[in-house]
């Protein structure tokens, strides 16, 4: 038969010679299942599969048959798929001082099959029982295996006992773990736990620490790698693999559950089909009767397609977008950006990266009226996330793309129709404008960590200074929240709230990624420290909220705890560390700030080092830099001890880590004494660099003063400028380990 004769599938390249069976293959591209057992209610998406499941299940369900094998191992042993001995505890968690749980157990107690505990590791049924493989295994989501998707639970008492034996031979870690396993882990648990996952993350980095006199260590682990890997999965705080597969796992499982939008029938609306419209291939989206139709989403998949086609065919000069527009490209399009994957790549954001960045309002935020380049930018950042390797390849095709639709958006590029040289500032609750901001962010940072050296480098030099150009017209100083009234709360506007709250975070988070091409690509800052006139960032437990009812009562907890003013702005509270002979009590105040405002203290400091460093002479000292160092380190100490294990700043409380509560967990910010340390090795080599010069006599004395008269001095520790790799400064921080090693240790900061 001839390929004009064959009938070819919409979505993809495969051919049928009876359009049934293409029609059959059509729906396995979907996730809804048509045809329910009657006797157990499981959902098959084929009728064939439903009747041969029909055949034992009624059987089963009247005890003829027995019933399907069940997984026997421990949730540690399933997750790590390691030979369980089945006692408890078993002889893996015992080994690795672990609560050993059986999660299936409880709901099966009374089944015949249920598998004995013993009580010992030693005992005899414990050695000669054998686990099977399929025993072994993760039985897939559904009605079946929906009990398997969460985490192990680690005690905070147990813990400890871990860090005494070797993690590759207690199962804690597999050879292949993830480097930035501990977020997944440690489940921000602040204090000696903090600490302790970062000893045991140690053993495969060979970090040397720095100890203070209260004996906390301080190591370079995770700035260490952050400076020699790219890539976002690599470098941020994004889980474990385990846990983005659940991620994908629980969403497909919702999927089949129903708690998405419904969709409608796919095989009535397949046999309305025009046979002459499958022949040709015509895209689905165009001609054909689909169920993505009836999706809310679709308006949304329609303007995003609609822009991603005006930017690649009507291609400005200089346009950073190669591709040529076609059919195959518009199917493409439309198959990356269809409701499914979106849903799937914003749960993978939520889940995934949004911890890291937590500058979208998610009890909020609503993807079928947000604004498409938004959600556009958002999902390519939760395909970059996702475990599978095809959706992070697809998502690279659409980069540029989608960089450019951001950059060419009226309400980021428009001029503001107010202007502070007017003395009327733009209303800071325009969604839109907040929105596009958020989308130029997120775009600067996967094109910043996953994109080219020369996206790199035309992110950094040109299309940031738009981000930081727009958030002027906006007016940081309008980022500011009104006061909260009576403890009733009776005029309290949540919504209103939250596009604030979100207005603070992304110019706060805008400052930081300035100041960390500062930090590590040294570049000069953009922003100055005395612009920043918002207000500090409310805690998680107010962003992360559900109602306005739960977020105005966390909101007045945490205001009628700190005593520090809700008005407070960054530039205040950078200046109040800056000063000398701060008092406990101010420490103490300033640590309920929480880690994400403690960061961008700290990241301040690092322009402060940079200017100084690149001065001019003598006219600048370290006083003010080493006041702040002295200053920062007891409030995040205290922060780490006193706050960092519960609401409102940690609002995970001890629960195991699942792809519901995910979101919730702290990102990178919370080894911000690792900037910390950084700034303290940069100052102290600054100032072992000025002794050297001071202390070499008179001869070197005069040349000193002929140096700074002649406007010289001291070069600059990091002697590269714009430096798109962070080479410099991986390299300053390996010195740092060597010189730790030789010395043993004792040298530390």
């Amino acid at each position: 038969m001839v390929d004009e004769e064959l009938h070819p599938c919409p979505l993809c390249s495969k051919r049928y010679k009876r359009r049934e069976h293409m029609q059959r293959h059509w729906t396995s591209h979907y996730p809804a299942r048509q045809h329910t057992c009657a006797q157990c209610s499981r959902c098959f998406q084929r009728l064939d599969v439903l009747k041969r499941h029909a055949r034992t299940c009624e059987a089963r369900a009247r005890g003829w048959m027995p019933p399907v094998g069940r997984r026997r191992a421990c949730d540690l042993c399933v997750r790590q798929k390691k030979a369980c001995s089945m006692s408890q505890p078993c002889e893996n968690c015992e080994r690795a001082s672990t609560a050993c749980h059986y999660s299936f157990s409880a709901a099966r107690d009374s089944m015949s099959h249920a598998p004995p505990l013993s009580t010992g590791r030693g005992s005899p049924e414990s050695q000669a029982i054998e686990v099977s493989p399929e025993n072994q295994a993760i039985e897939p989501i559904g009605a079946a295996g929906a009990e398997i998707v969460g985490a192990e639970v680690i005690p905070l008492n147990d813990f400890s006992s871990v860090m005494l034996v070797d993690p590759i031979g207690a199962g804690i870690l597999g050879p292949d773990i993830s480097p930035i396993w501990p977020d997944f882990l440690e489940l921000m648990h602040g204090g000696a736990f903090a600490e302790e996952a970062s000893l045991l993350n140690g053993l495969q980095h060979s970090q040397v620490e720095s100890q203070d006199s209260a004996g906390r260590r301080y190591t370079f682990m995770f700035l260490e790698n952050f400076t020699r890997r790219t890539g976002l999965l690599e470098s941020f705080e994004c889980g474990s693999p385990a846990l983005r597969e659940q991620t994908v796992a629980h969403f497909l499982h919702e999927q089949t559950e129903g708690d998405s939008p419904p969709m409608p029938g796919l095989p009535d609306a397949l046999y309305t089909l025009p046979t002459d419209a499958l022949r040709a291939g015509t895209p689905p989206f165009t001609t054909m009767a689909n169920p993505w139709l009836h999706d809310p989403l679709m308006i949304k998949v329609h303007q995003i397609i609609v822009l991603a086609k005006e930017v690649v065919t009507l291609k400005p000069r200089n346009s950073v977008v190669t591709m040529d527009w076609s059919v195959s490209l518009e199917q493409r399009c439309l198959a990356f950006f269809s409701p499914e994957n979106v849903r799937k790549f914003l749960e993978l954001y939520w889940t995934i990266w949004h911890p890291n960045v937590n500058l979208v309002h998610r009890p909020t935020f609503d993807a079928a009226s947000a604004s498409p380049t938004l959600l556009a930018a958002m999902t390519v950042m939760g395909a970059c996330m996702s475990p599978d390797l095809a959706d992070r390849s697809d998502a690279k095709l659409w980069f540029n793309c989608v960089e450019e639709m951001v950059f060419t958006d009226d309400e980021l590029c428009s001029e503001p129709l107010y202007t502070i040289d007017t003395g009327v500032w733009i209303p800071a609750t325009r969604k839109r404008k907040v929105q596009a901001l958020q989308a130029a962010y997120i775009v600067c940072l996967y094109q910043n960590w996953e994109g080219t050296d020369t996206s790199k480098r035309r992110i950094r030099r040109y299309r940031f200074g738009t981000v930081v150009s727009a958030a002027r017209d906006i007016g940081l100083a309008s980022a500011t929240h009104s006061d909260l009234g009576t403890p009733e709360g009776h005029h309290f506007e949540w919504k209103a709230f939250a596009i604030k709250e979100e207005l603070i975070r992304i110019f706060l988070w805008i400052f930081l990624l300035d100041h960390a091409f500062v930090t590590f690509n040294n570049l000069p800052p953009r922003m100055v420290i005395k612009e920043m006139k918002m207000h500090m960032a409310r805690p998680e437990g107010c962003f992360q909220a559900a109602t306005g009812e739960d977020c105005f009562e966390e909101l007045w907890a945490w205001r009628s705890q700190s005593p520090i003013p809700s008005s407070l702005t960054l530039s205040e509270a950078v200046e109040m560390v800056c000063r000398g002979g701060m008092s406990e009590e101010m420490r103490c105040s300033l640590a309920s700030l929480g880690p994400l405002n403690l960061f961008a203290i700290i990241s301040a400091v690092h322009s402060l080092v940079f200017q100084h460093q690149n001065s001019i002479g003598a006219c600048t000292n370290l006083t003010a830099i080493r006041h702040a160092l002295d200053n920062w380190k007891p409030i995040w100490e205290h922060y780490r001890a006193e706050l960092s294990t519960g609401p409102p700043h940690n609002m995970i409380l001890g629960d195991a880590l699942t792809p519901e509560n995910a979101w919730r967990r702290i990102g990178f910010s919370r080894h911000a004494h690792e900037y910390w340390l950084l700034a303290s090795v940069i100052t102290d080599r600054i100032e072992g660099a000025d002794a050297s010069r001071e202390g070499g006599g008179g001869r070197r004395e005069l040349v000193a003063e002929a140096a700074a008269a002649e406007g010289g001095g001291p070069d600059p520790i990091l002697t590269r400028y714009d430096q798109t790799s962070m080479r410099q400064v991986n390299d300053l921080i390996a010195d740092f380990q060597k010189v730790q090693i030789n010395s043993g240790g004792r040298d530390g900061i």
